[in-house]
Formats: C-alpha cells, sequence, structure tokens
C-alpha cells in the first residue's frame, strides 16, 4: 500500500498537472509503456503474478498503459536493476528484500534466520502496519513499494551429497546473494559463504566452484540448479519476501487516475502470488524427485539444531541493524528464541 504522507505529495503533483518523470509532463491519459525487470525464470509464479498485473493494467487503462514484462535477468541482476528504476532506465522491478537491504539498511532484519515458521505468519507481520513503516524508508531512495511478493522459503541444493545439520556445513562453498548478514551467518557456523550474481550460480556449481546454493524450490528447480546440484534439504533458514518496486519519480509523475489503476493491479498480482506459492513447493518436490533428485526433511531434533545454530548469530550481529525493528518483528512473528537471545 502507498502510505499517506506519500499520496498527500502525489496528490500535489498530480493537481498541478507536473510530472517530474524525464522533465515532462505526463498529463491524465497519455499513453506510456512501463518496463518490468525481473530475474525469476519466465514460467514461475512470480512471472504468472507480473503477466496479471500487465493484463489488470491494459485492461483498466483501456490500452493506454502497457506493462512489458523482462523474466530471465533481460535486463540485468537485481541490484542493477534496482539502480535502473532508481534513476529512471526502467519503471519497475522486484528484488529480493536481501539485496534491497543494501538500499534501505533497515530492511536488514529479513536477513536474519529462522524468523518465520511458516508463510502465513510472515504474511501477517508483512501486512501489518510494521510492514507498511518497513517499506516508507524505500521513498528515501527513490523509490515506492507497491507491495510484498513473494519468494519462499530458501533451502539448501547441494552437489556432492545431503546435508541434514549445521555442523555439516563446515568448510562447504555455498553460493549466496550479496547479503552481509546471510554471509555472516553461514561464516558463523563454519561454511564458506560465496557471493555471486545469480546468471552464474549454474556454470560454478557445474564447474565446482561452489558445493552448493540455497533459494527457495522453485528458484532452484526453474534456473536448473537442481541438475548438478540435485541433494536437496528442506531447511527454511529465511522468509525471502521480494518487494514490488516502482521508480518514485515515475509514479509521482502519474495521473491520480492512473496510479490508482497501478496500486489496484499490484495488490491483486501480490494476492495471486501467494495464491500460486501456497503448493508450488509440494509440486516442485515431486518434479525434482522424478528427475533423479532427493529432497529430505529435517526430523524436529534437526531443525532444532539449526535454529540453536543462529542464537550465537544473533547476539553478535542484532547491534548492527536496527535493534528496536528486529525485535518488533520477531514479536510480531512469536519468535521468543531469538527475542530473547537479544533483549
Amino acid at each position: 500500500m502507498i502510505r499517506k504522507t506519500s499520496l498527500i505529495a502525489v496528490g500535489v503533483v498530480a493537481a498541478l498537472g507536473i510530472s517530474l518523470w524525464g522533465g515532462s509532463a505526463m498529463a491524465q491519459g497519455d499513453s506510456y509503456t512501463i518496463k518490468f525487470g525481473n530475474v525469476i525464470s519466465a514460467g514461475d509464479t512470480q512471472n504468472q503474478g507480473y503477466a496479471l498485473f500487465a493484463d489488470l493494467v491494459k485492461e483498466r487503462s483501456d490500452g493506454r498503459i502497457k506493462v512489458q514484462v523482462y523474466p530471465d535477468s533481460q535486463l540485468g541482476g537485481e541490484r542493477e536493476m534496482i539502480e535502473a528504476t532508481q534513476f529512471g532506465d526502467i519503471e519497475m522491478t522486484a528484488p529480493s528484500v536481501g539485496v534491497l537491504a543494501n538500499f534501505d539498511k533497515s530492511l536488514e532484519v529479513f536477513d536474519f534466520p529462522f524468523i518465520f515458521e511458516d508463510a502465513e505468519t510472515a504474511y501477517k507481520v508483512l501486512d501489518s502496519e510494521l510492514g507498511d513503516e518497513m517499506l516508507a524508508g524505500l521513498q528515501n531512495s527513490g523509490l515506492i513499494a507497491l507491495g510484498w511478493g513473494e519468494n519462499g522459503f530458501r533451502n539448501l541444493a547441494m552437489v556432492k551429497g545431503t546435508v541434514k545439520t549445521p555442523d555439516e556445513m563446515k568448510g562447504i562453498k555455498l553460493r549466496t546473494m550479496q547479503v552481509p548478514m546471510h554471509i555472516a551467518y553461514w561464516r558463523s557456523i563454519g561454511a564458506a559463504p560465496t557471493p555471486m550474481p545469480f546468471p552464474e550460480v549454474f556454470t560454478s556449481l557445474q564447474q565446482g566452484v561452489v558445493d552448493g546454493v540455497e533459494n527457495p524450490y522453485e528458484l532452484l528447480y526453474s534456473a536448473k540448479f537442481t541438475e548438478p546440484a540435485h541433494y536437496l534439504t528442506e531447511t527454511r533458514h529465511i522468509y525471502d519476501p521480494e518487494v514490488i518496486l516502482i521508480s518514485k519519480d515515475f509514479f509521482e509523475g502519474l495521473s491520480a487516475e492512473d496510479q490508482k489503476i497501478i496500486q489496484g493491479a499490484a495488490d491483486e498480482m501480490v494476492a495471486k502470488i501467494r495464491s500460486l506459492k501456497a503448493t508450488i513447493s509440494d509440486e516442485i518436490r515431486a518434479k525434482i524427485v522424478a528427475a533423479g533428485g532427493t529432497v529430505t526433511d529435517l526430523t524436529d531434533a534437526e531443525r532444532q539444531q539449526w535454529i540453536d545454530s543462529a542464537i550465537p548469530f544473533y547476539k553478535e550481529n542484532a547491534s548492527k541493524v536496527d535493534t528496536e525493528k528486529l525485535k518488533a518483528i520477531l514479536e510480531a512473528a512469536g519468535n521468543t528464541t531469538y527475542l530473547e537471545a537479544i533483549q
């Protein structure tokens, strides 16, 4: 949702008939195209949601507004597309919150492991006033968040064998995103986190540059990472929201009518993505197994080892982020284990 303070500013701009976009006016009724880039494979649930967004915007604007979706990193990696959205080279993107935290430090709290036990808990927190507050700060970076999307829970995929406990990660070269807290957690349990851009991961797994990768099941499968890394473990170590972003200058240069069309379509897109995500993990697991891979569930005792492994990490790193926001997120999620650890 767009915050009240943003709407006031937007209303003033719209009332004056002014656009900050490209230095020229965008009058009500103008036709234009929105470029929407992402790193997700074309058939994945997110891109099904993005396609719905494009259809809704076109329909509700009577064809005036077209949305061109560019999947599969066609317009660059996540960081590159965030910057392109800031500078107006593209209008929209939907990065993982971990990468976006490089642009708004307050979002780093979502990079801590094992915050959410399930997606329903995550939705409750993200859709609250606290979740809205977390997105509002992006406006200082020239971005407006239209809502929380979803990648899902991140799991492990290894090349040489199944990993069940944190101790088995010692010395493992694991591809991660360039996210400081992700890197710090894996390093804290003895792994060798190796950040690299998404397009380089498949070849790196094939050639042994890294021993494994961590991503949601759907992304692991659609990017074909499960071909070289076919030993999967359902760790669910991080819930990975994405954020639907639009250029602030571009959005504020639109008429109030067009802003309403775009925001309304974005709300329906998020609902669609969440609906699709509800069943996709089980479907993808079945496909991975059918293709010869293995997917291992942790026992309660094994999962507890993973949760316990993060307690020292929380104690060491909570002070490096917005600690009060981290506490608020943990409290809203009902996560007393880490809340008690950092009090």
